[in-house]
């Protein structure tokens, strides 16, 4: 997401248009500046005028966070490193909402964001066990959650017996996990679709640049479980 080392990439590479997974909104912004043709696959895009889609994921989180606070969870972090307290975002606030609604004080300990990709995430939860150590986590990918789980093994912490772990991404492997893997699931051949249709209308010398929300469900998995002690 570094858009200096993008912009050298796309200055190397022949492309009519580009499928930004996941774009920062300072990413998205870059393309609009260049006239580039580009959808935005997730990430930050709401307030750009720019194609794109993404799951409506919000009232999935919210039911999520309550269902962990109805568990006894008052120590919930959600994990995103696009989110943090001081810009929490249309999700980051519907989540730190959720917390106040059950009567949880919320503050950078339930938002924290981090920089630093893989390293920077390990780091914060190295620091965060250290003290007060969350009894749930929301991670707000599949990757931080792969990444946190494997965290967790490394310190012997395991889920959902000593701490509670969601994801708000899809994922095909979680199919293999055994506990199944509590997460926000969507349908990806929706995502597929619209895709599809925006490559023919750009190739038909058509302006799209259109929004598409996807509905998106709370499936709980063996993976949550009540608040230890």
């Amino acid at each position: 997401m570094d858009v200096r080392r993008l912009a050298r990439m796309v200055g190397k590479i022949e492309a009519d248009a580009w499928v930004v997974s996941a774009g920062t909104s300072e990413v998205l912004q870059w393309f609009l500046q260049q006239k580039i043709p580009v959808f935005a696959l997730f990430g930050r895009r709401r307030k750009l005028k720019i194609a794109g889609v993404g799951p409506d994921k919000i009232p999935a989180l919210v039911e999520a966070t309550q269902r962990l606070i109805a568990l006894g969870h008052q120590r919930i972090v959600f994990l995103d490193s696009l989110y943090k307290f001081s810009e929490p975002g249309v999700t980051g606030t519907a989540f730190l909402d959720a917390l106040s609604a059950g009567g949880i004080i919320t503050s950078s300990y339930n938002l924290p964001g981090w920089e630093g990709g893989l390293e920077g995430l390990y780091a914060f939860l190295d620091s965060s066990f250290q003290h007060t150590p969350p009894t749930a986590i929301i991670a707000g990918s599949a990757s931080t959650y792969f990444a946190t789980l494997h965290f967790l093994l490394s310190k012997d912490i395991h889920v959902p017996r000593d701490l509670s772990l969601i994801c708000v991404d899809d994922d095909p492997y979680f199919k293999q996990c055994r506990p199944s893997v509590s997460r926000i699931r969507w349908s990806s051949h929706s995502v597929a679709n619209l895709i599809v249709n925006w490559v023919r209308n750009i190739s038909q010398g058509k302006e799209d640049t259109r929004q598409t929300t996807i509905k998106a469900e709370f499936i709980e998995g063996g993976t949550i479980g009540p608040a230890k002690g």
